[in-house]
């Protein structure tokens, strides 16, 4: 069995580290997504039921117990869009906070990649400077052979 270079080793977590944080990174998106679709129906439903309570106002009237009935469940639904406003905050802050971890994750992986690259292409250097010099040797030696016939 191999034993792998360190700086690979090094690569290859921090790329599983990436896949994991891009996973979560999903997940806050979507969960973003629900709390702002969430949040547009509980708006449009509040819309809804003040524009009925006009209507009905409007049409034929309502007794003082629907009046206050519409308006006690008017003031709940405000609180709860409130409370979902404060949820689709909740998530959004998630979100930067995965993303901003994701864009460090992908920096560090981006920095193994580019050691590895400049190590490779030291080696790549060495090993053809190597190459050459065996082969100005065995031109010289040629050369010389050549000579003595």
């Amino acid at each position: 069995m191999k034993v792998k270079n360190p700086m690979t080793l090094l690569r290859d977590m921090a790329e599983e580290q990436l896949t994991e944080t891009t996973r979560a990174l999903g997940g806050a998106q979507q969960q973003l997504q629900q709390a702002v679709a969430q949040h547009e129906q509980l708006q449009h439903y509040e819309q809804e039921y003040q524009q009925s309570l006009r209507q009905g106002m409007m049409d034929s009237g309502m007794s003082v117990a629907d009046l206050v009935n519409h308006q006690s469940f008017i003031l709940s639904l405000k609180q709860v869009v409130k409370q979902q406003e404060g949820h689709v905050d909740a998530c959004g802050k998630a979100v930067d906070q995965v993303k901003e971890n994701w864009l460090q994750n992908k920096q560090r992986l981006n920095a193994f990649e580019t050691l590895i690259d400049r190590r490779a292409a030291a080696q790549a250097l060495v090993q053809s400077r190597h190459e050459q010099k065996l082969m100005d040797e065995f031109a010289q030696r040629a050369g010389q052979k050549r000579e003595r016939l």
